[in-house]
């Protein structure tokens, strides 16, 4: 692999745009698929869900920073798994990647339109999610900088609405409807 200076690559973004992105993702994994688990896992199973992958994220996040300091590339996994585990190592890192990326856009544009035919029941899923896969593209087609600062944008306005949210609900938390229904699939495998 050939080595790449860091003085050809462009600074484009800023903190504010890598920590929308961040946010952004566990941001919309909240609303496009955490929430899933509430009918399988209960109240407390999720909390134990959440806390077991906060951990993880957390470590992902510390190696990560850790790795991005130690090699610089713009290869990301690939550039990491080259250095430690060899071309193979970098070649399978790299398939994950791109089938991370591959997949990612698809599966956010069928949520979001899931999600509008939820709201609107006339507008085909299909349909819908095609049109967001377009929209998508022609946003990444403006440039990585534009992308980011919508990004920032749409982060900062989902942070308000679970601010608001939190807000409206909080003062009509009881812990006894918390503690109803705290783990459904383990009482069902205990009998």
């Amino acid at each position: 692999m050939a080595e790449t200076s860091t003085e050809h690559l462009k600074r484009v973004l800023k903190p504010i745009h890598l920590w929308a992105i961040a946010v952004g993702l566990v941001i919309s994994g909240e609303y496009f698929g955490w929430n899933l688990g509430w009918a399988v896992s209960g109240t407390i199973g999720l909390l134990i869900a959440t806390l077991v992958i906060t951990l993880m994220y957390i470590t992902f996040i510390f190696s990560y920073t850790e790795l991005t300091a130690s090699i610089p590339h713009a290869g990301g996994a690939f550039a990491y798994a080259y250095r430690a585990m060899g071309p193979f190592g970098g070649l399978i890192a790299g398939y994950a990647t791109l089938v991370d990326f591959l997949v990612a856009t698809p599966a956010v544009a069928v949520s979001l339109g899931s999600y509008l035919h939820f709201l609107y029941p006339a507008i085909p899923i299909a349909e819908a999610a095609m049109g967001f896969n377009v929209l998508f593209i022609l946003l990444n087609m403006l440039g990585v900088k534009e992308s980011a600062t919508f990004s920032v944008f749409i982060t900062i306005l989902a942070v308000i609405e679970l601010l608001l949210y939190l807000g409206i609900v909080s003062p009509h938390f009881k812990m006894v409807n918390y503690l109803t229904n705290p783990m459904p699939l383990l009482l069902v495998l205990c009998y």
